[in-house]
């Protein structure tokens, strides 16, 4: 069962020290599975070769290999992560094959390996999106059709960030044709991910109360149980840091009141055979709940 956070931190600014404090700090939580930001590898990967890129590339790997080696030490998972609201549209889809290029590359010379591959892509946050919804989340269904296809046969687990809201209970997006079949962005996903075994979408499900009306369980169950009937695991996201609406994080609460929402969660979907687990936004700002 899913026990995950992120770490945004850019990698070159990861140092040894600063990987023992994320470390014993997600073990002394009960983290599992840590999903690393790998983003400011595409600064990497559009300079120029030569000795500078090739001394960058090199520093960068090494700070990964420390960290995934410690977290493993730690009986921690490590996913690498990367995307942003503009990867899914279409002269941006080498960002995201750049990256699970260099993840898959990585692990094929590694003898301690990246455990998956996650996207978090917001399209939903595009200045275009408004106006032309169908179109831009179409191109994001390409882009994950695209990429599930890449790691099927892979040791990469598959994971992909998603709204609550991309399901058919929601006005906010609409159902359209992909694929030769009509659905919601969610029905698609599900379809889409049953050609790579061991995928999850990790649900932005940010409420910072579990139960009753608009909360956590309740955004939620509707993924749940579609979810039931596919191969894809559900794996549920709180949210922790400083954000707004007050209402969608924990942040300014105790860990005690935040771990008695999880056990809520956890016991509503015990039952459901897609349930994976817990996912925390972020490490960072969950180690600071007192």
């Amino acid at each position: 069962m899913e026990k995950g956070t992120w770490l945004w931190t850019p990698t070159l600014q990861i140092t040894p020290a600063y990987t023992n404090q994320i470390i014993s700090g997600a073990k002394q939580n009960d983290i599992k599975n840590i999903y690393i930001s790998l983003d400011s590898y595409l600064d990497i990967y559009i300079m120029d070769d030569g000795p500078e890129k090739e001394a960058l590339l090199q520093k960068f790997t090494a700070v990964l290999e420390n960290f995934i080696n410690t977290a493993h030490t730690n009986n921690i998972t490590v996913d690498a992560e990367g995307g942003w609201r503009n990867w899914a549209e279409p002269g941006n889809f080498y960002k995201a094959y750049a990256l699970m290029d260099y993840v898959l590359k990585y692990n094929e010379n590694h003898s301690e390996k990246f455990r998956g591959f996650q996207f978090d892509i917001e399209p939903y946050l595009l200045d275009s999106y408004k106006n032309n919804k169908e179109s831009v989340l179409k191109n994001f269904l390409i882009l994950i059709h695209g990429s599930a296809k890449k790691l099927a046969n892979t040791n990469l687990d598959f994971s992909v960030v998603i709204p609550d809201f991309y399901d058919g209970l929601s006005t906010e997006t609409p159902a359209f044709y992909y694929g030769g079949e009509k659905g919601y962005t969610l029905d698609h996903l599900l379809r889409i991910l049953k050609s790579k075994p061991e995928s999850s979408l990790i649900i932005m499900s940010y409420r910072n109360f579990s139960q009753g009306y608009n909360g956590t369980i309740e955004i939620s169950k509707n993924e749940i149980e579609e979810a039931n009937n596919s191969t894809t695991r559900i794996i549920i996201a709180q949210e922790t840091g400083e954000v707004s609406p007050d209402y969608i994080t924990f942040h300014n609460t105790s860990k005690s009141y935040y771990l008695k929402q999880l056990s809520l969660i956890q016991k509503a979907f015990s039952n459901n055979k897609s349930f994976g687990g817990i996912a925390t936004h972020y490490i960072n700002s969950y180690m600071e709940l007192h």
